[in-house]
């Protein structure tokens, strides 16, 4: 009788743990890898933009310095909107810098004045363009809703980004050739 019942309730933990594996697994609004990937590109993104953007802090430029500003604030508000996301996704959002906006980073360190404005400029136009390609994909093919919203609700501040980096890109250019 005593091992009847063991049976028993080793057969229905099995099944209990086998349903909740199951329904783990097959959460229709589960991020797939796609999103996963969106979570990992638009976090590097953001801290890219957000780090690259307090090194501008020293242009002698002041539209430079304006946009710098104006990245800093808009990016840390994504970033922080796309970790809480992320986290109630179970997903994890990076951390750091990845080894292309670190090369940035540090390239950026040792320069100034136009040189320095100018290739933070075009470190921007590249970012946004990429940045503004990732949203678009994830909004149209993102398979997580949220995440889905969220790319949605940032891409037109991201499409200003990009159109402003572009205008403020050529400014420097033209003023750095003089």
């Amino acid at each position: 009788m005593i091992r009847l019942l063991t049976r028993t309730a080793v057969f229905a933990v099995g099944l209990l743990l086998g349903a909740v594996s199951y329904a783990q697994t097959s959460q229709p609004n589960a991020p797939n890898q796609e999103d996963k990937t969106f979570v990992k590109e638009a976090g590097i993104g953001g801290i890219a933009e957000v780090e690259l953007s307090k090194l501008a802090q020293k242009s002698d430029n002041a539209e430079v310095k304006s946009f710098a500003d104006r990245m800093i604030r808009d990016h840390t508000a994504a970033n922080q909107e796309l970790t809480a996301i992320a986290t109630g996704l179970g997903l994890e959002v990076p951390k750091a810098l990845d080894a292309e906006h670190e090369r940035l980073r540090q390239k950026l360190q040792s320069l100034h004045g136009k040189a320095f404005d100018e290739q933070y400029m075009n470190g921007m136009v590249e970012d946004h363009e990429k940045v503004v390609k990732l949203f678009q994909q994830e909004e149209r093919s993102g398979h997580n809703p949220e995440l889905k919203q969220f790319a949605q609700k940032t891409l037109p501040t991201l499409q200003d980004h990009q159109k402003m980096a572009l205008e403020l890109s050529h400014k420097v250019s033209q003023a750095a050739a003089k």
